[in-house]
């Protein structure tokens, strides 16, 4: 469910976003390390959206090894997160990534989301 609603807030954003999902944090690493060996890959993420819960590698394994790769340690990472836990944003922060989003009820609040997109792509 929360694919389906951050695909509609990205549709709303009005900026074109190629969206690639990934089911679990070792799925990511897998996509992000097929993107370094492939040199005919020239487009790599402008922007990372990333759960903190996910299976296999947690979010925060996921942001670590983002951090240290040399090609990703810029790259804006967006926590989303049903967690609103202060320790999870302080870790997070410190580990860089580029904003905090939690999970929230309704949609409408949802659409805060896009505002943190087009600040990071910015």
């Amino acid at each position: 469910m929360d694919v389906y609603v951050i695909k509609e807030v990205l549709r709303r954003c009005a900026c074109k976003i190629d969206l690639m999902i990934t089911e679990d944090g070792e799925d990511a690493l897998l996509y992000l390390q097929s993107l370094r060996r492939d040199p005919s890959r020239t487009i790599a993420p402008k922007l990372i959206l990333l759960d903190l819960n996910l299976p296999k590698v947690t979010g925060v394994e996921v942001l670590k090894l983002l951090r240290k790769t040399d090609a990703w340690t810029t790259t804006p990472v967006i926590i989303v997160s049903s967690s609103d836990s202060p320790s999870d944003r302080e870790s997070v922060a410190k580990l860089g990534a580029f904003d905090y989003f939690r999970k929230p009820a309704d949609l409408v609040a949802y659409l805060r989301l896009s505002d943190l997109v087009l600040r990071a792509l910015a």
